[in-house]
Parts: structure tokens; sequence; C-alpha cells
């Protein structure tokens, strides 16, 4: 997913004027968003039963405050991942560790050889992106991950757009320095 058009985004609040109109077409919204919930919460809590939990409890919440809900032109992902970064917080008692997604899963590659070294690329990725500070974290996945713009990711966050740049560009300084430190070894 890149970029909204106006025309996706117009779309996009007639489907939450309609759902605040009749609930059932709220099923639209959730059919667009669940997977992209699912997996943020996911990476957050590392477990399929937690991330269930959580993915519907946001969805709950959404609809029980879709009346409040106002339209700012910001897409209605930004609200959900807001719900549900503020249902994990409650949750957090522990540091969070996070899972991302398989990276070979669906390449479509059939050489072994490329496959394992996609794999251990992969894999390197994952535990430095694991060892990155959690809002410098919660920045890469909202934006890599959820393909979240940075006016978006500020607003899930709580932060100016310059803000989340910042984290965003220390998290992949950090990254490339780990990465590159590994590559050495």
């Amino acid at each position: 997913m890149t970029e909204r058009s106006a025309a996706e985004l117009q779309d996009e609040a007639r489907m939450i004027e309609a759902a605040k109109r009749d609930r059932n077409a709220f099923a639209a919204l959730y059919d667009r968003y669940f997977d992209q919930i699912y997996s943020y919460c996911y990476y957050h809590s590392g477990r399929r039963e937690e991330a269930e939990d959580l993915a519907s409890e946001t969805f709950q919440r959404a609809l029980e405050g879709l009346d409040d809900f106002e339209w700012r032109g910001i897409p209605y992902s930004a609200w959900l991942y807001k719900v549900a970064s503020n249902l994990m917080s409650k949750r957090r008692r522990r540091p969070p560790w996070i899972e991302l997604p398989d990276p070979i899963a669906g390449s479509g590659e059939n050489d072994p050889e490329r496959l394992w070294l996609r794999r251990e690329q992969g894999d390197e990725l994952h535990k430095a992106v694991r060892t990155l500070p959690l809002d410098q974290r919660d920045a890469v996945l909202l934006k890599f991950e959820g393909r979240l713009k940075n006016k978006e990711i500020g607003v899930i966050m709580g932060r100016s757009e310059g803000a989340v740049k910042l984290l965003l560009f220390r998290a992949v300084h950090g990254l490339r320095r780990r990465l590159h430190e590994q590559e050495k070894r």
C-alpha cells in the first residue's frame, strides 16, 4: 500500500459515515484493516492468541467509539493503530518482543541457496529490530509494516511529524550499524 489518493480517502470517509448509520456497514472497515491491526498486535505480543485478543478488542472499541470518531482526512487505520497501541500499553507488564513476518513466505524463489541467504538476512534484521528502543521499534513497524506516513505515525504515537522522522532516522542508522557489525564477524 502506498500513499492514499484523495479518492481513496473520500471512499474511506463514506465507509465511516455508512457505518455510523448502519453498524453492519462496519464490516467493510473491519475487512479492510483487520490484517494490518492483527499484524501490529502480533509484532508486539509475539503470541498469536494475544494478538487475536488485542485486534478483536481494538475493533470492538472502534465500533463502540464510532459515533465519536471525527474524520480529519487522516486514514482510519491511524486511529485503529492508536487504539491498539493504547490497549497494548495497558497490557504491557514486561518488555515486548516482536516477530517480523517471514520474508521467504510466498517469495516464489526456488533456488535453495538464495532462499537460505534471504532467510539468514531476514533473521539478522529481525534480531536487530528487536534490539531497538520501544519507540524506535514502533516507528519502524508502523512505517515499514503498516506502510503509514510519518504524519499518521505521529498521530498514533502522539508525536510531531518531525519527531517521527528523527525516530526513524535513528532507528535506521542503528539497524545499519548493527547489521554492518554482524557482517564483519
